[in-house]
């Protein structure tokens, strides 16, 4: 495992914390470049790594043959104490003396210490219950499973729930108590910075207290430096994010929301050191509810609708914040942070900023998903995301509940085939800048906003008329036939291993203007530099005649998939990486007033951005 020193990781958390107010992975994805020797900063002369608020964390998991783990972590060189501290989920009795009774309850001793970290064993996850307990109802917006108990009362209340998918039972959500215990919880109980390094079977779980304190306490902040760490969960999130400031504590309070949102304060902050390469993984937890709602109202069991109860728990993505979270890079920008999750991936309860480093996520369900209806904001300010979605049964590249911004870095999102969006939002998608592919199906497109916009960027939302393999090139060029845009995901180390097809497709770069005139191609291979799929169009002297040509039938922002043609062979149009020839246009051309309605390989093949957003319909291959 590569590590970096403390006083390296102090400069790299100095410079990018100052700037930023505007189951195993199974390939290690390096960083887009390799430091060497001329990369190491000089010694701060204000070394923040020994401030009493620093700490080192080296975190060990080691498995015995029979597979269980001994675990083991150093705060700074001294070995943090273990509890044999257990959390346990048992609806089959009535535990009186106990909060939530019967739905969990402790054995063991409780951690009273006054370490700033401690290790214990009470993991919350989704437990193993009988699948005949469990009735299909209708469960707010859903058909879910339901479990039941019945409490001293003899009421029939639900514990839980878990989704309906397809024809089997989802036995796979639940876990044994003995998986359970082998995830030690690495519990970080006190402000300030955390270098996480080493490996570790289990959670890291960050809680500062009283969760009504400090959402409000701009005091209770923790920053998570990651330098070197792999850290698998097998029953829950990886990471959480549970009890920390949260900057953004007067949103119930507003009844508007916009997508101008101030995260610098965030109390939750991720780091990736440069030069280190960080895996998570971990699963979700599903729906456990509070054992009472309301008194004087009982649940109907094993009827097809019920009551809504109050929701005790439930935590869907690998790496998960209860809060707003900052995301952000080394002065370098190399390093890595890999999310491999059975269901989400990165997950906030409000805003996501993004600001810098390498994050390549590989989800079941959505990579990204910030979750507040109608006020969460992601925003990418800076750095380099890569996302496949939808492994499972569903999954958007990027889902915000709010609204979604790309303000600058690289967004690579591709979602579930038959039903996703690569970026998809509830308030709307805006690109002011960056670089952009989301691919899907049942698109959520750019929308435009020239008040926000900086610069004359542009976007297309291209909807093509059939299929398209995601393992093939896309390809801008101007009507010089100069490449400007390149991304060819077969070289993309995230979603390479993962040929897909997708038929909407939104693109945005920095060369795209309003006002261009443009060519598009599918296939192909180019030639030049590329950093994960992406060319620098600095260095690209071509492609080859296997890129196909595309036209449209008709232009307009927004609208449904749909048009039809055929895959026609590239073949006789000029040499490969130049256009073919057109009648009229290089760089004066006027859109016509009307436009071809039929997709038949005979539509507009000038691609001309008028606006700031762009819509294309019934794209096809270009076969006249």
């Amino acid at each position: 495992m590569k590590r970096i020193s403390a006083f390296v990781v102090a400069l790299v958390l100095t410079l990018s914390l100052t700037s930023c107010g505007s189951k195993d992975v199974d390939t290690e994805i390096q960083p887009d470049s390799e430091p060497t020797a001329t990369d190491q900063p000089v010694s701060p002369t204000n070394d923040i790594s020994s401030s009493a608020d620093t700490h080192i964390v080296v975190l060990s998991s080691v498995q015995s043959e029979d597979g269980s783990f001994t675990h083991a972590a150093m705060i700074d060189g001294t070995p943090a104490p273990e509890f044999d501290y257990v959390w346990h989920a048992d609806p089959g009795e009535v535990h009186s003396d106990v909060k939530n009774a019967p739905a969990e309850y402790f054995t063991g001793t409780a951690p009273e210490t006054d370490a700033i970290a401690y290790i214990a064993h009470d993991i919350r996850y989704y437990p193993e219950l009988p699948e005949s307990g469990f009735v299909r109802v209708q469960y707010d917006d859903n058909q879910e499973w339901a479990y039941y108990y019945t409490d001293g009362e003899n009421k029939d209340i639900i514990f839980s729930t878990l989704p309906i998918q397809g024809s089997g039972f989802p036995n796979a959500m639940m876990h044994s108590a003995a998986d359970a215990y082998e995830n030690a919880v690495l519990h970080i109980s006190q402000t300030g910075t955390y270098i996480l390094e080493g490996e570790w079977h289990g959670q890291v779980w960050i809680d500062l207290g009283d969760r009504d304190e400090t959402f409000m306490d701009e005091r209770a902040k923790v920053t998570v430096v990651l330098n070197g760490v792999d850290v698998t969960c097998s029953v829950a999130p990886a990471l959480v994010f549970y009890s920390v400031y949260e900057c953004d504590n007067g949103w119930s309070e507003r009844s508007d929301y916009g997508y101008a949102v101030d995260t610098s304060n965030a109390g939750a902050v991720t780091v990736i050191a440069d030069g280190t390469v960080n895996n998570f993984s971990g699963t979700n937890v599903f729906r456990m509810l509070k054992t009472k709602y309301k008194e004087e109202e009982e649940q109907f069991a094993h009827s097809n609708s019920v009551r809504l109860q109050k929701k005790m728990r439930k935590l869907d993505g690998t790496y998960y914040s209860f809060v707003t979270m900052n995301v952000e890079g080394g002065t370098k920008g190399t390093g890595v942070l890999n999310i491999k999750a059975d269901y989400e991936g990165l997950d906030t309860e409000l805003h996501l900023t993004v600001n810098g480093g390498n994050i390549h996520i590989q989800a079941g369900d959505d990579g990204i998903n910030v979750n507040e209806d109608k006020v969460s904001v992601f925003t990418m300010n800076g750095g380099s995301l890569h996302i496949l979605a939808g492994l499972g049964n569903e999954g958007d590249g990027v889902d915000s509940n709010g609204y979604l911004i790309v303000n600058g870095g690289t967004v690579i999102a591709m979602a579930k085939p038959q039903s996703d969006s690569g970026l998809d939002s509830d308030c709307g998608t805006y690109i002011f800048g960056g670089t952009v592919v989301a691919l899907g199906s049942t698109m959520d497109w750019a929308e435009s906003d020239d008040d926000g916009a900086p610069g004359d960027q542009a976007a297309m939302n291209l909807q093509f008329s059939a299929a398209q393999s995601a393992d093939e090139a896309i390809i801008v060029t101007d009507t010089d036939g100069k490449v400007i845009f390149a991304y060819d995901p077969d070289k993309d180390e995230t979603t390479g291993a993962n040929a897909r097809s997708y038929q909407g497709a939104i693109i945005s770069s920095p060369d795209i203007l309003v006002g261009g005139t443009y060519y598009l191609y599918v296939g192909g291979d180019v030639y030049g530099r590329e950093t994960m799929g992406i060319f620098d169009p600095a260095t690209i002297s071509g492609f080859t005649e296997e890129a196909i040509q595309q036209c449209y039938a008709s232009t307009g922002t927004l609208g449904g998939m749909g048009g039809f043609g055929g895959m026609m062979p590239f073949g006789g149009r000029g040499e490969p990486g130049q256009p073919p020839e057109s009648a009229g246009s290089p760089n004066g051309f006027e859109r016509p007033n009307s436009m071809i309605e039929k997709a038949d390989g005979n539509g507009e093949m000038e691609f001309y951005m008028e606006d700031r957003v762009n819509g294309f319909r019934c794209v096809t291959d270009y076969s006249r």
